[in-house]
């Protein structure tokens, strides 16, 4: 009787960690910026429609895994894609999902990436 009792308090967090799905989501919109970064000249080229995203996850919603999420990284992401420069009519999204083991945090970056022109 010992041992089965034993057994399910083993197997009752392995199995919510298991199961466990998501409980809450929402997402909202966190700014709209004309340009990511400084704007180092205004003479570029547009190379197209680019997104990037930074994710941190807390266990329990208290102990940190990972780094916190940020715009920045996010913004850096979009602009390696396409491999430019900065990254222009920038609409930044927050998206928080809450997990029985913990919650995950993304910021969402969409605009599009250009690349300066050098001077000759």
């Amino acid at each position: 009787m010992k041992t089965r009792r034993n057994f399910l308090i083993f197997m009752l967090p392995v199995l919510m960690m298991l199961f466990s799905g998501c409980i809450s989501s929402g997402s909202h919109a966190i700014g709209v910026e004309p340009s990511a970064k400084f704007m180092a000249s205004y003479d570029y080229e547009v190379l197209g429609e680019a997104e990037g995203m930074s994710s941190s996850f807390r266990l329990f919603w208290v102990f940190p895994v990972t780094p916190a999420a940020n715009n920045r990284e996010a913004v850096d992401n979009a602009v390696k894609s396409k491999g430019g420069d900065n990254l222009i009519e920038a609409v930044f999204t927050r998206e928080s999902k809450v997990y029985i083991v913990g919650t995950v945090n993304n910021i969402y970056v969409k605009g599009k990436v250009i690349r300066y022109i050098k001077g000759e």
